[in-house]
């Protein structure tokens, strides 16, 4: 059943995507999910035994009047959506991560009991499946890809930034290689113990644009700004992401979880225990005697004044033994020189320079919210530090109105070379012709000093929209 219900919600993805081709789709799309869902009222009951989920529109008058002058288009599409309300509500991000316009008010405020337990059940199951051993292959090797995973929340809205760091660990050396970022919509209800229904989904479309776009260089472990088995359930959002795709996890959780095995006697006594030295720790115990994890030392004596005070919660994800799991987290630590493993500091440092652009980008013009927040994304994920900077200069140097729409500049008042105009000006140009001068230079302006070390070719061999791809060096410039 739950092959079927993701396969239909892709499904569904995309005919909507498809509906946007042809008025007479659109048309079509509304007519056909309006009779569907008159069938579909007939067998309600059938289907919510099967634990799905059918409901109706709540006004449709409501609706026709907010569409107001709205085209044929996104009338179709948000009417359909109002009123064709089959979904689970784990596949129901999946289409919210694909950017489609899922109305706001489609989950109750507070999940139903048997929402709860359906997602319960959910992680039971998975944790059935974790292993919480080292791969026979793994053998600690010298050298290796480190994955880093956060998600960044704007303040007083919905929206937040996912972002998938990689970088190269060998010896004391770690170089950052890669780099990513999803706008998220983060409407669906904050649930203690049920992360994985609001961040999950944008893991998985970071992994699969990685995968699209620069395969060779996956991640050999992912740390997860989460939990893994210091959960509940033993199954936080590490864990359930490590299990769905088979990959090496390791929890890493800035707070002191507290939950009915681990009470707040328990994390009180933790947090008591004094850690002097670089990787000391203290076993997360339950009361009924369970390890999930570790309270861990990773900050550095004498480095900064509140150093004793710097701990981290590590957890295993899955494929990892916890004390495999604390190597492997001490050795980002001791080599970014951060309490926070460094892969997850950059994750974090990428996503709040992105809403700090984003930010800027708002107070300069009236493009729509969507696209503004696309255009951030993308100069973030397709050009690097050199590209953005050479950007930046063409246009300032041009003296250009800052309300002038970049498609009205013309090419030939650059004063830069044919090859670097035809490389990163012109894909810029036909990414987003609509801006305003004055947003386009506040996202190039966007500070990553941390990322000097990733190259990406250049933008015109780069698709708008998708995840960035990595130079290719040749010996000598190695």
């Amino acid at each position: 059943m739950r092959a079927a219900e993701t396969s239909f919600h892709r499904t569904l993805a995309m005919v909507l995507c498809m509906s946007r081709c042809h008025q007479a789709a659109r048309i079509c799309h509304t007519v056909l999910l309006l009779t569907t869902f008159s069938l579909l009222q007939i067998g309600e009951a059938w289907l919510g035994r099967l634990g799905w989920q059918l409901q109706p529109p709540t006004c449709w008058k409501q609706t026709l009047k907010q569409s107001g002058s709205r085209s044929l288009e996104k009338f179709s599409t948000s009417l359909s959506l109002k009123v064709y309300r089959l979904v689970s509500h784990m596949d129901l991000p999946y289409l919210r991560a694909l950017g489609l316009p899922i109305c706001q008010n489609h989950l109750e405020e507070t999940p139903s009991a048997s929402t709860l337990q359906g997602w319960t059940r959910l992680q039971e199951q998975m944790r059935a499946q974790l292993k919480d051993v080292d791969d026979p292959n793994w053998g600690r090797p010298q050298s290796y890809r480190i994955g880093g995973l956060d998600i960044s929340f704007e303040n007083g809205t919905n929206r937040a930034t996912a972002v998938l760091v990689v970088c190269e660990l060998t010896g004391t050396s770690l170089i950052q290689i890669y780099e990513d970022a999803v706008d998220v919509d983060m409407n669906l209800p904050y649930v203690s113990g049920f992360l994985f229904v609001r961040e999950l989904p944008a893991y998985e479309v970071l992994l699969q644009r990685l995968r699209e776009s620069a395969p060779k260089i996956e991640p050999d472990v992912f740390l997860v700004d989460g939990s893994g088995k210091f959960h509940p359930r033993e199954c936080g959002s590490a864990s359930h992401f490590g299990i769905l795709h088979n990959l090496r996890t390791i929890g890493v959780a800035k707070k002191l979880l507290c939950f009915e095995d681990f009470d707040k006697r328990a994390g009180e006594q933790v947090e008591q225990q004094i850690l002097p030295n670089f990787g000391d720790d203290v076993p997360l115990i339950g009361s009924s005697g369970r390890v999930y994890g570790l309270a861990l030392r990773t900050a550095h004596p004498g480095k900064k004044e509140d150093a004793s005070s710097r701990r981290i919660y590590v957890s295993i994800g899955h494929r990892f033994s916890l004390d495999t799991a604390k190597q492997v987290i001490l050795k980002c630590c001791d080599v970014g020189g951060s309490y926070i493993p460094e892969p997850i500091r950059l994750a974090d440092l990428t996503g709040r320079a992105i809403e700090r652009a984003w930010k800027q980008m708002q107070s300069t013009t009236d493009l729509d919210v969507p696209r503004l927040r696309q255009m951030a994304m993308d100069i973030s994920n397709l050009l690097d530090n050199k590209q953005r900077k050479t950007l930046s200069g063409m246009l300032e140097e041009a003296k250009l109105d800052p309300r002038e729409r970049l498609t009205n500049v013309q090419p030939q008042h650059l004063k830069r070379k044919q090859s670097t105009i035809e490389d990163l000006f012109l894909p810029l140009q036909d990414m987003c012709p609509d801006a305003e001068i004055s947003a386009v230079l506040a996202a190039l302006r966007m500070e990553k000093p941390w990322a000097l070390a990733v190259l990406k070719e250049p933008l015109r061999n780069q698709p708008a929209g998708r995840a960035m791809r990595p130079a290719v060096l040749d010996a000598s410039s190695r």
